[in-house]
């Protein structure tokens, strides 16, 4: 006997209509205090501090025009008259960093103001309306089915949570997003499915791929708006995507995929902030379908969800502070 219960669960990123404001934590980190470096080659470059959008306009700049960048934003140009027996110096809570200066200032470096704040994550409701925040980067589990976990799920679906900018790129104050989506489990057989992002317009754009084969691409190179397209259709499992506006007075048409498996459906909408190579695509993700009660279900769009997010903080960061002159 089964008992089916609905499960309708949706994550979604928080900037979609507004901005949520992130706590300060500059209490996690120590502050940067009269920071000193005894060689131009020992320090660190500039970019790290700057966010996603910025860092795109910053390596499009020579040496120069990076300088003037960089004043714009708050940061003071310096120079160390005797760099053999003076540190480079900047005030408290600055940080001392290299542009790309040419070879006529071997000397010269950036103090740039810094201030402390959070990595932010992407929102989910799970299925008793509760929203959670998913702080930790990189796979987390949404649903598992059963949600016992000495048994092989029937169904897994997991979201790989990343920044726009690498966080090895930048301190870490890019925003998470959730990057791809992740499907496995018993009732796909051998073969799991990933969804990843990616504007339209892009060398890698949004795309689905069955197991270990080719990446099937939803873009302007392969689509047209309002055209629906097959990615897979077999008896066990249908996987269609189409580019549409679902929300044409916040967004611009987008690249969307529906999975079909296991008597769930799962849908993953892409949105686009920004355009050419500044556009930063996000993936939402919706879960709706029946399930056994007696097999239940495991991950953070479960019963469960807030018991597993316990426990985890934002992570501290640090980025450019525009507001203050170094």
């Amino acid at each position: 006997n089964c008992d089916s219960s609905v499960l309708h669960s949706l994550v979604f990123i928080h900037m979609m209509y507004n901005c949520r404001v992130v706590v300060l934590s500059a209490c996690t980190l120590a502050h940067v205090v009269a920071m000193r470096v005894a060689t131009r080659s020992d320090l660190p470059p500039c970019h790290p501090i700057l966010d996603f959008s910025s860092v795109v306009k910053y390596w499009k700049l020579n040496g120069t025009e990076q300088v003037s960048f960089l004043q714009g934003r708050g940061c003071d140009a310096r120079s160390n008259p005797s760099p053999e027996t003076a540190d480079y110096t900047c005030a408290e809570n600055a940080f001392a960093c290299a542009a790309n200066e040419p070879i006529a200032n071997p000397n010269s470096y950036m103090c740039c103001n810094i201030k402390y704040s959070s990595r932010s994550g992407p929102r989910i409701t799970n299925m008793l309306g509760e929203s959670l925040d998913v702080w930790r980067a990189g796979l987390s589990t949404l649903v598992q089915i059963p949600k016992a976990r000495e048994v092989a799920p029937t169904l897994l679906v997991q979201i790989n949570v990343q920044p726009y900018a690498p966080y090895w790129y930048t301190m870490g104050c890019e925003d998470g997003r959730i990057a791809e989506v992740l499907v496995s489990g018993t009732s796909l057989g051998e073969s799991n499915v990933t969804v990843r992002s990616g504007a339209l317009h892009a060398n890698e754009s949004f795309a689905v791929r069955v197991g270990d084969g080719l990446w099937q691409e939803l873009s302007w190179r392969t689509a047209v708006v309002d055209q629906a397209v097959t990615f897979v259709s077999s008896p066990s499992m249908m996987i269609t995507g189409v580019i549409t506006a679902t929300d044409p007075q916040h967004w611009g048409p987008d690249a969307s995929a529906v999975i079909n498996v296991g008597g769930l459906s799962i849908t993953v909408q892409q949105h686009t902030l920004g355009s050419a190579d500044e556009g930063k695509p996000m993936l939402d993700v919706g879960v709706n379908g029946a399930y056994s009660k007696s097999q239940g279900v495991g991950g953070l769009l479960g019963p469960d969800g807030t018991i597993l997010v316990q426990g985890t903080a934002p992570v501290p960061c640090m980025t450019i502070d525009a507001s203050v002159s170094a």
